[in-house]
């Protein structure tokens, strides 16, 4: 396992118990479809070969949750967390298009778009107002 991938674990499990602690509805659902998405592309194998098709599937229904969300809550960090889970779809794209493209970048950019929804859900957990964790 790379140190990416171990920091963006332990982000991904911070985030969930900060949602879980502190978060709303909104908050513990979505660290919840992170945690699955997350699931299902560590099952995933990956040979910088062939598409991942499984993750990028995972990765576009938490777009979709969170399109979702942001249409319905009406909350801007769900906003900004669909934003990001959109640069990680334009990453895929990029890279179903062009499979030559150097793994360095793919996996990098991925895992910076990650850490982008991941740490927007850790800020909204933590701003989360009081009656919205009852």
């Amino acid at each position: 396992m790379s140190p990416i991938y171990i920091f963006t674990l332990a982000l991904l499990v911070l985030a969930g118990m900060l949602a879980l602690v502190r978060g709303g509805g909104w908050e513990r659902s979505t660290a919840a479809a992170l945690a699955l998405a997350w699931l299902l592309s560590a099952l995933t194998p990956f040979d910088f070969k062939t598409p991942p098709w499984p993750a990028i599937i995972a990765d576009g229904c938490v777009f979709l949750f969170l399109l979702y969300g942001a249409l319905q809550s009406r909350r801007l960090w769900m906003a900004v967390a669909a934003g990001f889970q959109c640069l990680i779809l334009a990453t895929h794209y990029v890279f179903i298009h062009r499979l030559d493209l150097d793994n360095w970048a793919y996996v990098s950019a991925y895992y910076v778009w990650n850490i982008g929804v991941i740490g927007t859900l850790c800020a909204a957990s933590l701003l989360a107002p009081r009656k919205a964790r009852l």
